[in-house]
């Protein structure tokens, strides 16, 4: 993800699994959720801490092989 021009790695986690100081993003914080779904070079708006609104735009998307995935077969 970028926000104002600076570069930054993160991981979409479930939210047991979230530590924020490590790059790990609940899928359940107004962030993390307004994420799901981008693709490279889509962004997304959202206020900061202090209420600004910050740009948010996907550099790239990376697929944790490591982590379980849902079942998506319903």
């Amino acid at each position: 993800m970028q926000a104002s021009g600076a570069d930054r790695t993160v991981e979409l986690v479930y939210p047991r699994d979230a530590d924020i100081s490590a790059g790990r993003v609940s899928i359940l914080t107004p962030v993390g959720a307004g994420v799901i779904g981008l693709r490279t070079g889509q962004s997304i708006l959202w206020p900061d801490r202090d209420g600004r609104e910050r740009k948010l735009t996907i550099v790239k998307v990376l697929q944790n092989r490591k982590s379980p995935q849902p079942d998506s077969a319903a």
